[in-house]
């Protein structure tokens, strides 16, 4: 009987960090993946949906309701799935054969014991002695969706895209 620990994100906070980080346009510097993961999205979503990325910056971006129209196409397609690591859903990737009710511990990566519940289970199976060390380490996090301005269709698109998630994840999300 081994411990085991599951760290998840907020699906929509997971979406909109992850256009911060890889294709926004909201810099003036190029990010480093961005000549990468732009096209890759547009490729993914097809022809069809007559998106194409801004270049006015040197390097091709999405503004944040493009990005997630983007999402929207290829999640309607069914093609999620096929999203690179950064954008996919966390029932298709790390929770896909092996979902968090399996695991023992099961954390939020902004919840205040996350670190400690990891030290815990990680001493436990390396057999070393956890004793009472007073853990209180704290993660910085970012509140992604806080810091940005989401119109009603992208709150619409983010409810929509990442329903399945919350279905899977929203009882370790709620505690």
């Amino acid at each position: 009987d081994q411990d085991s620990f599951a760290l998840i994100r907020d699906p929509k906070e997971r979406i909109v960090s992850a256009w911060k980080s890889k294709v926004t346009c909201d810099t003036d510097e190029e990010i480093p993946g961005h000549r990468m993961f732009v096209p890759r999205l547009l490729k993914l979503a097809g022809p069809s949906s007559n998106m194409t990325a801004r270049t006015d910056k040197g390097f091709p971006c999405l503004d944040l309701s493009d990005y997630l129209a983007v999402l929207s196409q290829i999640h309607a397609q069914g093609r999620e799935g096929s999203l690179n690591e950064q954008f996919l859903p966390q029932h298709l990737g790390c929770f896909k054969d092996v979902p968090p009710s399996m695991w023992t511990v099961v954390t939020t990566i902004s919840g205040p014991n996350a670190l400690c519940s990891l030290k815990s289970v990680v001493s436990k199976s390396a057999n070393m002695s956890n004793t009472d060390d007073g853990c209180q380490i704290m993660i910085k996090t970012h509140n992604y969706t806080r810091n940005v301005d989401l119109s009603r269709a992208d709150e619409d698109i983010l409810d929509r895209i990442t329903i399945k998630e919350y279905e899977m994840l929203r009882k370790y999300l709620d505690a």
